[in-house]
């Protein structure tokens, strides 16, 4: 038999035994509820999905903005916005910061893919609007919806 429960505002999530999670995969950001073990409370995720859907749009704009923060330098340093390999570069330019990303930018690239409540935190993934080659954000928030930390 199929084992679904309803979050009020997402909708139904059905059980993979599988992932060992309820999983809703219907619209642009997918949801899961991820059970640690069989003595994890589904009725404490129901909850903390349901809280989080109505802080959604604030969670998501802040979460894109300490992001950003977080690994703007990273994108910077690591993954820049020209070819090193071009003759014609102006150096000074790039050691000015010229070619640099603005938070405002990271922040407008980026989206929201998977949200994943946790007894613990919230994982959330995020496309990288092709700012480090196609990888995945992967964020980690408290449950007041601080990050914890943020990687590519």
């Amino acid at each position: 038999m199929e084992q679904i429960v309803k979050v009020n505002g997402i909708g139904h999530f059905k059980y993979s035994s599988e992932l060992k999670s309820y999983i809703h995969n219907e619209g642009k950001v997918h949801w899961t509820l991820k059970l640690a073990d069989e003595r994890t409370d589904i009725d404490m995720l129901v909850s903390k999905a349901e809280l989080l859907f109505v802080e959604f749009e604030r969670f998501e704009h802040v979460a894109k903005i300490e992001i950003a923060e977080e690994l703007i330098d990273y994108k910077n340093d690591f993954w820049p916005e020209y070819d090193e390999n071009d003759v014609e570069l102006d150096w000074v330019a790039v050691d000015a910061g010229e070619y640099d990303l603005t938070t405002e930018e990271f922040v407008e690239l980026i989206s929201l893919l998977i949200v994943e409540i946790r007894s613990t935190e919230i994982y959330c993934e995020y496309l990288d609007g092709g700012l480090f080659g196609g990888h995945r954000i992967h964020a980690y928030f408290n449950n007041e919806y601080k990050l914890i930390k943020a990687e590519i």
